[in-house]
């Protein structure tokens, strides 16, 4: 096993080293699940976060992930900080290598996806009472959300709706958490304002501006779940055996306001809820979760797939809807638990008919 062992100022220089670490494990070990265990320093060690992740083999592609940002130094400093390190294994989702995640993510986007996982304090997730997405400020001005339930006799811990690997792993200037998968960055405090700037959403922006929904809903410190069909969606609802009238973006524009508004609430649920959240919902009401027109809408799915998760309108003569992956492989792209200030946006592959 490789890990990088000395910082360096030449970010270039890091990289690379990373990447060569990398391939490296990777062709030893096949991509095999890793051990989720955290090695952690003896009390008084001042090892600090930096440290532990670069100590950590499960955790080394977050490690080049924060000095590809130029972050590292960050983590070194006193602070304290709790940091939200996702495995190796949540870079390896779709079959690809962790280089795939650098390969397609800018520096500014790999950014944001760091400084999303930085929070100020030592935030010890078992010393937390029983809560439901309580809202914690990260170093990029978003919030990540944790929820802390009850499941028969165990307790557990999710983070933007993930169930952590490994809690409280401690260093001698804050703690780690350990998730199984990448989050997206909260970056806007409006699920308005995402949906106007995501051209994946483009005709379901229109639909809502044609009923003003944008910003009657959308605008407000209301909480919502937005099940947000994709262009494509849009696209082949004339091929579903009804006649919908919103397959082009004139016809969503010349759509009936009324008409059109029960079918987008149809797509809206009251609420946060992140794919844990649904699942969990799934498991106390089969018979589905209460859209905002008053419908239901079937949870489906596994619960331990990589956004396995299904949704099927009453409507939808038995196909149900999933999250679509992009056509191209782009690491830095994540259709689900797109978290706002206001609500979550999860981008679905088909419409919903009531």
């Amino acid at each position: 096993m490789m890990n990088i062992k000395h910082r360096n100022n030449n970010r270039c220089k890091f990289f690379k080293q990373g990447i060569c670490a990398v391939l490296f494990i990777l062709a030893i070990n096949g991509c095999k699940k890793d051990n989720q265990i955290v090695k952690t320093p003896d009390a008084g060690s001042g090892s600090t976060i930096d440290f532990v992740l670069n100590d950590n083999f499960s955790l080394n592609v977050v490690y080049a992930g924060l000095q590809y940002a130029g972050l590292i130094d960050t983590l070194a400093k006193p602070g304290p900080y709790t940091f939200l390190a996702s495995d190796n294994n949540a870079f390896l989702m779709e079959g690809v290598t962790q280089y795939g995640f650098y390969y397609f993510g800018s520096v500014g986007r790999v950014q944001n996806i760091m400084r999303y996982c930085i929070l100020n304090g030592n935030i010890s997730f078992k010393s937390l009472p029983l809560v439901q997405n309580k809202p914690f400020l990260t170093h990029g001005g978003g919030n990540v959300y944790v929820t802390k339930y009850l499941n028969g006799s165990d307790t557990i811990v999710t983070v933007n709706g993930l169930i952590l690997s490994s809690i409280d792993n401690r260093a001698s200037n804050g703690l780690i958490q350990v998730l199984p998968q990448v989050m997206n960055p909260e970056i806007y405090q409006k699920l308005v304002d995402h949906i106007h700037n995501d051209t994946t959403l483009t005709m379901f922006s229109a639909a809502l501006q044609r009923c003003k929904l944008d910003v009657s809903l959308l605008s407000g410190s209301d909480e919502y779940t937005l099940l947000a069909p994709s262009n494509t969606a849009f696209y082949k609802s004339g091929q579903l055996g009804k006649d919908l009238g919103i397959s082009t973006l004139d016809s969503i524009l010349t759509a009936d306001p009324v008409k059109l508004t029960a079918f987008l609430k149809y797509h809206i649920i009251k609420g946060r809820y992140f794919e844990g959240d649904l699942y969990r919902n799934m498991q106390a009401d089969p018979t589905g979760i209460v859209m905002l027109d008053g419908g239901k809408v079937v949870i489906g799915g596994y619960p331990s797939g990589f956004h396995a998760i299904t949704f099927l309108g009453s409507g939808n003569n038995g196909i149900p809807s999933q999250i679509p992956t992009p056509v191209f492989y782009d690491g830095t792209i994540n259709y689900a638990d797109i978290p706002c200030g206001n609500g979550v946006i999860h981008i679905i592959n088909q419409v919903l008919i009531p």
